[in-house]
């Protein structure tokens, strides 16, 4: 009974998730409309297209250039920022993980309305030509990202009891700095893909701010572009969906190939 109640569970999951990819893959390629859809013409109508225009338009490329560019540097942004402090932490301050997560969380608690105008504010008084140019998203970017970044690696640390393995390494002879370079960050690998991941993801996904501070960027293209060509912004969106599933498993195939556990998040 049980094996029967997961594999209902797990369909139910399955059936949540892809129906709706379903619904957005008919509606991107197939040309008939709904009330004429029937089971005999499922398989009729569909072409690329929407697509294929869609790709033919310069601007998409643009923006995609500039959102992993963004992506990329946001990654290294929260990472140079978070792996010391994480490793830190867990090795010599373990009492200050509380007040560290809460640190983490705070960009979550203010809305990102309120935390552009504050600081375009701020800008535009001290610094006015900062906002124009997109890397004045990287910021915003970091701060948004790092409940994720954070958590992934503090669970990274913990599945390796990272104090263990330094404290046992120092007691050998080694270097703290030893310690860190050959055991302590080959075992944070897994966390780091993790964090670098979700960064990415967040990135290429995020709205409000771009459009807040009226950035092109590749969410706020399909969002305009989808209003001119509901079909072909669709589509875009479909293809975005499907390839950044598709580098994620990449990433899970890589980690498994070296014998790491893919673990995101830790939450």
């Amino acid at each position: 009974m049980s094996k029967f109640l997961r594999g209902l569970f797990l369909a139910v999951i399955a059936l949540y998730f892809i129906g709706p990819q379903l619904a957005m893959a008919r509606f991107a390629f197939q040309s008939i409309p709904t009330p004429l859809l029937t089971w005999d013409r499922i398989f009729e109508g569909w072409s690329l297209k929407a697509l294929i225009t869609a790709f033919g338009k310069p601007e998409l490329w643009a923006v995609t250039r500039t959102s992993l560019m963004l992506a990329v540097l946001t990654t290294l942004v929260v990472l140079a920022l978070l792996v010391p402090v994480a490793v830190a932490v867990e090795i010599k301050a373990p009492k200050l993980k509380p007040w560290i997560t809460g640190v983490t969380l705070i960009p979550w608690v203010v809305p990102p309305i309120a935390l552009v105008v504050g600081v375009a504010g701020t800008f535009r008084n001290v610094w006015p030509g900062y906002l124009v140019s997109p890397l004045a998203m990287v910021p915003f970017y970091a701060l948004w990202a790092m409940p994720f970044t954070y958590r992934s690696l503090d669970a990274g640390l913990r599945a390796i009891n990272a104090r263990t393995l330094y404290e046992a390494g120092v007691s050998l002879g080694a270097s703290p700095g030893t310690v860190l370079r050959r055991v302590l960050v080959p075992n944070l690998v897994a966390a780091v893909f993790a964090s670098a991941g979700l960064t990415v993801a967040l990135v290429l996904g995020e709205f409000a701010f771009a459009s807040l501070l009226l950035k092109e960027t590749l969410p706020t293209y399909l969002a305009s572009y989808q209003l001119s060509s509901p079909k072909g912004g669709m589509a875009l969106a479909f293809v975005v969906m499907i390839l950044t599933a598709l580098a994620l498993h990449f990433v899970v195939r890589m980690l498994a190939k070296r014998g790491v556990e893919f673990t995101p998040g830790g939450m």
